[in-house]
């Protein structure tokens, strides 16, 4: 990634959870795009991807700086579920 977003200065905590819960919605959304379009395979192939890009620095190596903030961004993602595990 070439551009890092800031969150801009006097941005109140709830609206950084609010932009954070929007996020995980987004990726779950990609998820079931992914499972829709091609294949629950392939959506699962994916979010391993994302998490191995987290867990490995290659995404963010900064992730990599705080325990807390790793655990929750991790967990956030390991949490998204594959459309095809609903049923």
């Amino acid at each position: 990634m070439t551009e890092r977003p800031e969150i801009p200065t006097g941005v109140s905590l709830d609206l950084v959870n609010i932009a954070l819960n929007t996020q995980a919605l987004c990726l779950q959304h990609a998820l079931r795009h992914i499972a829709d379009a091609e294949s629950p395979q392939d959506a699962a192939a994916f979010k391993q991807e994302l998490l191995e890009g987290l867990r490995s620095g290659s995404i963010d190596m900064a992730l990599l700086e705080d325990t807390a903030i790793f655990d929750f961004v991790v967990g956030t993602v390991e949490q998204l579920s594959i459309p095809a595990e609903q049923v």
